[in-house]
């Protein structure tokens, strides 16, 4: 009998992990993507103009209209905070755990499904795209959605799962372009090829499925031919007569792959492999046992199509991981797209294993988890106390209570799949509740532009008369609630209007004083760009010379 973690444990163990994202929800946004996207949506929000992607009073042509327009409906609804802007991905996310559970279960069975939803919602990356959103975590859960309901229509061939395809598709298209066709399509073509089902590749109902994604996609290829198409005379990165459509089918996705436009430096065809194993912590070298183990038995038998295997997962997983390694412009969390494939094809592992009694290498695994979790919640611990001088007794009683209730299932005589996914959840749990609430909170003290806004905030300072200079903060303005322009240093000699106010870095605040700008008041904030975290940052010895100072001014002419 198969020894997956019964129903009560089960709940306990997305309990455990379901604080780790409530507390993310209500975290301050960082000064980057996060506060970024949040303030494009607050254009929107505030202008009530949702057709024009409008970055900083400038045309934005980069990612499309979906997470913007889904973030301020939420602005309208709970308000211009963090928590309304993150909780559309956390919704999005909970329907792609779904969607891993389903897939799971049509590909194996229902214990798989399970198991695979678990793996994903405790995977690192996927949690932090819950606190840290950007793009990825609706588009992860479009990309699965979609590929479960195309799975579906060729297993249950029921008419609805064509229209649920095409809408995930399209969705995912409105989040990051084409990626969230090409890579369902492709998971739907590795599963026909493995099964030798070349009749339904070219099945009518495909055609079906491509009109409705085209039909759905059509709110958002006609925002961007009204906000470029018939606009030739912009100018976006150095480039007039753009296409906002042809950009967006093609454009937004082959230029990142390519590095154009983009920065791309040299390509590290081993980047993806080697940041798997922090993104899909605590389950990476699982991941990596399981992928080989599909891949051997896949080239054993000459990929001759078996029963009770498939290659919907692996295929796709090797087919992506092929793509982005070659590409010019890298970032981690563009692995998150895979995480749900993997987590069906770790947790097939898992339960394959224990239905054939392999005692040997599930007591290994068992040995691994174990190890890995209590590594895991030592290390945050340290990095907490070290770093940040945190209250041992605070961080430690969470963590000591952690580690006893690790080392209980561990040696306990539970059956392996049990203690496999109870010390896996709940060291990942530790860890990210001693994150969310001991080192964030403290990494956030360093946010200088959150830092100013509460000051603007305590001293009145009027919002409408207030500029950057020499510098830009998106955490500013989004916690200000106000998206305030630019001024040059010809703009500010010339200006001879009544008092307004600066928020500048050290190297403005210096040009001021060269060119006798009378400065009346003066807030000053310590300031690190905290998404892009230094060893020699985090080291309290050598903190000091590698902070940087954000000015708050008052500019009296």
């Amino acid at each position: 009998m198969l020894s997956l973690p019964g129903k009560r444990q089960y709940i306990f163990l997305l309990f455990i992990i379901s604080i780790c994202y409530l507390l993310g929800l209500f975290l301050p946004l960082m000064n980057g993507d996060a506060s970024h996207h949040a303030n494009i949506a607050l254009h929107m929000y505030q202008n009530h103009n949702y057709v024009d992607l409008i970055d900083r009073g400038k045309d934005y042509l980069d990612k499309p209209h979906l997470l913007f327009w889904l973030a301020a409906a939420s602005y309208h609804i709970f308000g211009v905070t963090p928590f309304a802007y993150k909780l559309p991905s956390l919704l999005f996310s909970i329907a792609g755990a779904w969607a891993t559970y389903k897939t799971g279960k049509r590909l194996y069975n229902s214990e798989t499904g399970k198991l695979a939803a678990l793996i994903l919602v405790s995977s690192q990356a996927f949690i932090l795209a819950c606190m840290d959103v950007r793009m990825d975590a609706i588009l992860t859960a479009c990309i699965i959605l979609a590929s479960w309901q195309l799975l579906e229509a060729t297993i249950a061939k029921k008419w609805y799962n064509t229209v649920a395809a095409a809408l995930f598709m399209a969705l995912g298209f409105s989040t990051k372009g084409m990626a969230s066709i090409v890579i369902p399509c492709a998971a739907l073509f590795f599963y026909l090829l493995y099964k030798r089902d070349f009749s339904q590749v070219f099945h009518i109902k495909w055609l079906i499925v491509a009109l409705c994604t085209i039909v759905f996609m059509l709110p958002v290829l006609y925002c961007y031919y009204l906000q470029f198409d018939l606009h030739p005379e912009k100018e976006i990165r150095g480039m007039t007569n753009i296409s906002g459509v042809k950009f967006i089918l093609w454009g937004q996705n082959i230029e990142r792959l390519d590095g154009k436009n983009w920065g791309g430096g040299k390509k590290d065809y081993f980047f993806y492999f080697h940041t798997l194993l922090w993104a899909f912590l605590p389950w990476a070298l699982l991941a990596y046992y399981a992928a080989g183990s599909r891949l051997k038995e896949l080239w054993r038998t000459r990929l001759a199509f078996h029963h009770h295997t498939e290659a919907f997962t692996i295929g796709t997983v090797v087919f992506v991981f092929i793509v982005i390694s070659g590409s010019q412009f890298q970032l981690p969390h563009y692995l998150n797209i895979l995480f749900p494939f993997l987590s069906i094809l770790t947790a097939a592992k898992l339960v394959k294993l224990d239905a054939q009694a392999r005692q040997r290498p599930l007591r290994i695994t068992t040995r691994l988890q174990t190890v890995m979790a209590l590594l895991m919640i030592v290390l945050v611990v340290i990095l907490c106390i070290w770093s940040f001088s945190s209250p041992v007794i605070l961080i430690g009683t969470p963590a000591l209570a952690a580690i006893i209730y690790t080392g209980w299932w561990a040696f306990s005589n539970k059956k392996p799949l049990l203690k496999i996914a109870t010390v896996s959840v709940t060291g990942i749990a530790l860890v990210n509740f001693t994150l969310y609430s001991f080192f964030y909170p403290q990494l956030l003290r360093y946010e200088g532009g959150l830092n100013l806004a509460t000051i603007a905030k305590e001293k009145q300072v009027d919002l409408t008369n207030t500029y950057f200079y020499n510098t830009y903060n998106f955490a500013f303005d989004f916690k200000t609630r106000h998206l305030s322009p630019t001024l040059f240093l010809d703009d500010i000699q010339h200006r001879q209007n009544k008092a307004y106010w600066l928020l500048t870095d050290a190297g403005g605040m210096d040009s001021l004083k060269q060119s006798a700008i009378p400065v009346t008041e003066i807030y000053g904030s310590s300031h690190f760009r905290i998404s892009r975290l230094k060893a020699s940052f985090l080291n309290p010895a050598t903190r000091q010379s590698q902070l940087d100072t954000l000015y708050l001014l008052k500019i009296s002419h």
